[in-house]
């Protein structure tokens, strides 16, 4: 009503349309309805103001002249009806006592209205002696106010209807009441208190005629009105019954239609609710993956611009490093890479006895994490490999998070991203493969799911692993449940799951590894390409474990839940490897067939019909790999690696660690004397046996046990082992991961400071003489890693108690000069010596062969606890759940037995005095050729040896021969920036790529036949995966990666360590590495470098600066910076490493440089007196130009270096390839008595 009169304000000329007043009138009448029946609270002053408005304004003469207000006077009539009804119904329900302002305001409100109240259109006499009665009884109200507007309201009814009144008065009145008539029309001309002084005076008939003669038309009135409400709410009624009986009508039919289409169509309705549930579903997962992939990508795109070299880059002295699984040449994991995760544990020291350390306060961690990648439990969402590089692996992220408030860089788990559904409705909502579907490459299907579960250090990640027809897929944190549903390991039903790994797990800790929390991924794949090896392993002695091993150098230990499931999961595996199914081929290795030779178990490797038939004949039972060791072709190092791996000793597991033997005695002399026996331990004997005192007291414990004769704990010498978890993780807690996994044997804190690992030579002492409960060996770290001595990390290991010495680095013997570099080398040359190689079988026999068990155990003085060994207890036959639990402990943390290989006594190493001399032992006898292989006046820029071939293949700039057949290659440097590819036979075009980089490629390499590496003018790097068909050479992007700022002329790769070096013309020298596709740490700025190699059997590598070498580690350490050049105008232009032919010991690391004017210095490594490195001149080869008499070199510079085995290969800027070989006999004068020929594009075939 209030909008209505809002609206009719500023458009009164609608008042002029009889639409509009028919419809007003129609609305005021219901209205007046619902006033009178009480619908309409307080409505009645509202409703006036409306009606009273439009009446008022109708009145106007202009309005009320007008044609179309004359025609609508029926609709006015009933609007001034409505008005006189509802003024008198509302002055009737004012109470003057209690409404007292309100009856007032009414009053007064009638008394505006007065115009409409008691216009000319006013003529009944029915509503004058109406409004005279309610008037009346106003004004004889005990409050003065109300009789004072009473009076006014009278006085304006007997002005504007005096005719009327006096007419109602007359006739109504008694003849001995007419004075009374005369004293109300006198009321026009006194004042109110006058005229209420004069009713007050004839108060008794005045009552008597208004209460008596008025109050019938009243009550007839009242009567009408009251039945015309009855009558309007007994219709209504019958309306609404009327329409609720249709509504009933329409209801049931409806209800009658439903039932039959429920009938008819709920087998069709069900399907459609469970489609669109599982799509609604699938739609809801795909928004989180790729909210999770999405955060993930910017979790990576954050630590790129932090990393070294990126916009926002962080001091690198705060970073925290950790030991990579890499795998190089001799099975060393020797990079140590960046921990850039946000996770930063801070370890504690355990408190000491007399308790003065500081309490740490309480404290509430308020800050936010920032979003992390790795365990997301989301998918990318797509299978084509992210634009950061992932190398083959899947990103996941890891959920960034999605944001997890833990402050570490960790992957949300599965059980963040879980549906709510209705509880009502069952959980079988989505397609049982779409989480694995997700993760799969174009085109690939799943052949076979299995559940399975990593192992890594002393933790399990439960996981499946996908056979694929095209890929290998291992994803953590998935289940596949019996009924084949994939689920989250947190779903997964209990009865399901491995027991044994449960057990393991259910200890209470108080911190948790950061390889499962943090930035790590969870889900992997590769080719079957790339999967070199699979082997059968244990885990806590049962048959339930393989191990795969990939071509990038990393592998993983699984297990099953069955030794049936593991042989069956195995079977399928080595059905589909390429490489495990092929024998080793001695004439044409792969590329990676000297990874293949390392990790191959002779029991599992497959054979030909000829070497089937050869060892039918044989007279010997050792296998190849013993063969090889015994006449000296491979290392004492890479054959104690080889004899674990056959035991089943893994780096993944660390109750199966590899152990190496203790081989020096010596730690505390300044020089170590590798001729001298006595600086040796003898290795005939064990730990414990070392003094005969020692073995005396080992021997009697032995008898004691014995003597009390229990059957179910058979006596020992050894109540504690020679490698375990502890063991290993005490040697290496300076390292990520193995820090996690000390401190998960302990309890969330560090030993006492006087029980770490703090010094060799104590060490050594505890073993070997002093501890009684110390029979520990060594790990193969001890032999090739340098930073494992270090505290890189600045952990607070503590102090010690009586000394107060902070434990920090590892205390080095004297002879080691303070420097764990030397430390590494002098002690691998001990491992090396020829006191060890006579006597490491003996040692060979004690711990893997026939002194392990048996009589020849007890006589040797070498029986450990019975449950260290395999078979000794059966876990699935043993059915007391708290045995079992026990029993488990002791086989996970006591210490395992290795496998037993060698039944009978290990044979001993020849002499290897006798052995071919190669170039690391017989380089000051290289004598050149008197003429060269090839002239071809064409700058040489590599020279690559093909055993396949038994060709030298020799390359101009701006070409590259293409691995591993080398029968095509690759050119750049064209006007329109594009590679291309040709035959090497037909010399034809085969591919074209254009525009790989911004610019011109700078430079390029291949690390093998799947990968190119190039640099370019745009200052990138990057790397493209290769693919080689018989019609096509197809390069496709894995990662372009950033961080020089000037172009990039010098690219160094190591397959061996997955590593490669770029340098820019700026100096600016950045580490990369190839698994992960990421930045590991600057080299130190300088000079622009010239060449550089990477060494991939010790990973040093070589800068050459213009005069001078920098020789670093792997891990960047710098270990010599030196001048090699004599003049000033000289400068090196080209190195080189000589790495060896196999898996031999190298008595000396050779370095090659090429200098200017046709010199080639070969260096070697040596440690001087004050224990700094430095290169010492080996020999000095000369490119001499025979056509001069003064016989002085060529004037070209050496641009290439090829050492082999027996030979030197050199290239220089006119094109000519020279050979330096052994003096071993008369040197041929002619190019056809030594045996050569020119290839117009290979270079020259040799053969000797």
């Amino acid at each position: 009503m209030s909008e209505l009169s809002n609206q009719l304000k500023p458009n009164q000329n609608l008042l002029s349309q009889p639409r509009v007043l028919t419809n007003l009138a129609k609305y005021a009448l219901h209205m007046a309805e619902a006033v009178s029946e009480g619908w309409f609270l307080k409505g009645a002053e509202p409703l006036i103001n409306c009606t009273g408005t439009i009446l008022d304004h109708l009145q106007h003469p202009e309005i009320a002249k007008m044609k179309s207000v004359r025609l609508c006077s029926q609709a006015i009539s009933t609007i001034r009806t409505v008005f006189l009804r509802i003024a008198l119904l509302h002055l009737w329900e004012l109470d003057d006592l209690e409404e007292e302002a309100e009856t007032v305001a009414f009053l007064e409100q009638m008394n505006y209205w007065q115009t409409v109240l008691f216009s000319s259109e006013t003529q009944e006499l029915p509503f004058i002696k109406l409004m005279c009665h309610l008037l009346y009884k106003k004004l004889v109200s005990p409050k003065r106010t109300v009789q004072a507007a009473t009076a006014n309201l009278w006085r304006m009814l007997l002005v504007q209807k005096p005719a009327e009144t006096a007419t109602m008065l007359t006739y109504a009145m008694e003849a001995n009441q007419r004075h009374l008539s005369m004293g109300f029309m006198k009321l026009a001309n006194l004042d109110n208190d006058a005229f209420l002084g004069w009713v007050d005076e004839h108060r008794g008939e005045l009552d008597s005629f208004f209460f008596d003669a008025l109050s019938k038309p009243w009550e007839d009135f009242v009567a009408e009105e009251n039945r015309r409400t009855e009558e309007s709410i007994k219709n209504r009624l019958g309306k609404r019954k009327e329409k609720l009986k249709r509504w009933q009508a329409d209801e049931a039919l409806f209800d009658n239609v439903l039932h039959r289409h429920e009938i008819s169509t709920s087998h069709s309705r069900s399907n459609t609710h469970a489609l669109e549930r599982m799509r609604h579903q699938k739609a809801v997962q795909d928004q989180q993956d790729n909210l999770a992939y999405v955060m993930s990508s910017y979790d990576k795109l954050d630590k790129m611009l932090r990393r070294p070299c990126g916009l926002l880059e962080e001091d690198e002295a705060s970073c925290r490093w950790q030991l990579d699984e890499t795998e190089g040449r001799n099975r060393m994991r020797m990079r140590i890479l960046p921990d850039r995760s946000t996770q930063q544990h801070v370890f504690h020291p355990k408190a000491s006895v007399s308790g003065k350390t500081t309490p740490s306060k309480l404290k509430i961690d308020t800050s936010l994490a920032r979003a992390s990648t790795i365990d997301v439990a989301g998918m990318t969402p797509s299978a084509t490999e992210s634009a950061f590089g992932n190398d083959r692996q899947i990103s996941r992220a890891t959920s960034p998070g999605l944001l997890d408030g833990t402050g570490q860089d960790t992957p949300v788990p599965e059980e963040d991203f879980e549906m709510i559904a209705d509880p009502r409705e069952d959980d079988g909502f989505e397609d049982k493969n779409r989480k694995v579907m997700r993760s799969l490459e174009r085109g690939d299907q799943v052949q076979h799911l299995c559940n399975v579960s990593r192992i890594v250090g002393l933790e399990a990640c439960e996981g499946l692993l996908v056979v694929g027809k095209d890929h290998l897929y291992l994803q953590d944190n998935f289940f596949q449940r019996s009924d084949g549903e994939i689920i989250s390991v947190a779903q997964a039903p209990t009865e399901e799951r491995d027991p044994y790994l449960q057990m393991i797990s259910g200890r209470e800790t108080k911190i948790r590894r950061t390889q499962h929390s943090s930035g790590e991924q969870s889900a992997w794949n590769w080719t079957w390409e790339d999967v070199i090896s699979i082997s059968k392993r244990r885990f806590l002695f049962r048959d339930v474990a393989i191990e795969v091993f990939f071509t990038d150098g990393r592998s993983y230990l699984l297990t099953t839940i069955s030794p049936a499931v593991r042989n069956d999961l195995y079977a399928k595996l080595v059905s589909r490897a390429p490489h495990v199914n092929t024998p080793i081929s001695s004439s044409s290795p792969s590329e990676d067939s000297w990874r293949l030779e390392s990790l191959r178990n002779p029991e599992e490797t497959p054979q030909t019909f000829g070497s089937k038939f050869a060892n039918v004949f044989s007279s010997g039972s050792s296998n190849a790999a013993t063969r090889k060791w015994i006449k000296g072709e491979i290392s004492n190092f890479h054959y104690l690696m080889l004899v674990n791996t056959m035991a089943g000793r893994t780096f993944n597991d660390l109750t199966q660690y590899p152990v190496f033997p203790w081989v020096l005695a010596d730690y505390t002399s300044e020089e170590l004397d590798l001729n001298n026996p006595r600086t040796f331990r003898d290795l005939s004997k064990p730990m414990g046996c070392q003094h005969p005192a020692r073995e005396a007291d080992f021997r009697e414990r032995y008898r004691s046990f014995a003597e009390m004769g229990d059957d179910n704990a058979p006596p020992f010498h050894y109540g504690t082992h020679y490698s375990s978890a502890m063991i290993v993780s005490s040697y290496l807690i300076r390292l990520p991961p193995f820090v996690q996994s000390y401190l998960l044997l302990q309890g969330g804190s560090f030993d006492h400071a006087d029980r770490l690992f703090s010094s060799v030579e104590k060490a050594w002492q505890a073993a070997s003489g002093d501890n009684m409960t110390d029979v520990r060996e060594l790990t193969p770290e001890f032999f090739y890693l340098p930073e494992f001595l270090v505290n890189i990390n600045g952990y607070n290991f503590g102090a010690k108690q009586a000394t107060g010495e902070q434990i920090n680095n590892v205390v080095l013997p004297p002879w080691a000069k303070g420097d764990p570099n030397i430390f590494i080398v002098r002690h691998r040359e001990a491992l090396e010596s020829p006191h060890v190689s006579k006597h490491l079988h003996q040692w060979i026999d004690l711990v893997f062969g026939f002194k392990q068990r048996g009589e020849a155990a007890l006589e040797a003085t070498n029986v450990f606890h019975y449950l260290s060994y395999h078979g000794a207890k059966d876990l699935d036959n043993i059915e007391d759940p708290v045995e079992r639990l026990a029993t488990i402990g002791i086989i996970h943390n006591f210490g395992q037995t290795p496998l037993q290989i060698f039944q009978r006594s290990h044979m001993q190493r020849e002499e290897t005095t006798h052995r071919a001399r190669r170039l690391d032992s017989a380089a000051e006898s290289l004598t050149r050729l008197p003429f060269p292989l090839v002239e071809s006046k064409e700058r040489v820029f590599s020279l690559i040896y093909s055993p396949k071939q038994e060709r030298l293949l020799c390359a101009a700039p701006l070409r590259l021969n293409i691995p591993p057949t080398y029968d095509r290659y690759m050119e750049w440097g064209f006007a329109d920036s594009s590679i291309r590819f040709y035959d090497a036979a037909s010399r034809k075009l085969i591919d074209l790529m254009e525009h790989p980089h911004q610019g011109q490629l700078s430079c390029a390499t291949f690390v093998d036949s799947k990968t190119l590496i190039t640099a370019g003018e745009d200052c990138t790097v990057s790397v493209w995966n290769v693919e080689c068909t018989s019609k096509a050479v197809e390069i496709t992007p894995r990662i372009c990666l950033f961080g020089h700022r000037t172009p990039v002329t010098v690219l160094a790769i190591s397959k061996a360590f997955s590593t490669f070096i770029s340098a820019s013309t700026d100096g600016q020298v950045l580490l990369w590495d190839l698994n992960r596709n990421d930045l590991v740490r600057k080299l130190d700025k300088g000079a622009p470098v010239e060449c550089a190699r990477i060494n991939n059997i010790t990973g040093h590598i070589v800068l050459c600066r213009g005069r001078n070498v920098a020789l670093y580690t792997l891990n960047g350490d710098l270990l010599l910076d030196q001048r090699v050049c004599d003049t000033e105008d000289d400068a090196v232009v080209s190195c080189a490493f000589y790495e060896g032919v196999g898996n031999e010991w190298l008595e000396r690391e050779l370095v090659f440089t090429g200098h200017k004017r046709g010199v080639v210095n070969i260096w070697s490594r040596v440690v001087l007196s004050d224990g700094t490195w430095h290169l010492q001149l080996v020999k000095r080869l000369n490119n001499v130009d025979s056509s001069r008499e003064e016989g002085t070199n060529f004037a070209a510079a050496i641009t290439c270096i090829l050492p082999m085995a027996q030979t030197v290969y050199t290239g220089d800027d006119d094109g000519r390839v020279v050979s330096q070989l052994h003096a071993t006999g008369a040197i041929p004068e002619d190019k056809q008595e030594w045996g050569c020929s020119k290839d117009a594009l290979y270079g020259v075939r040799v053969w000797k």
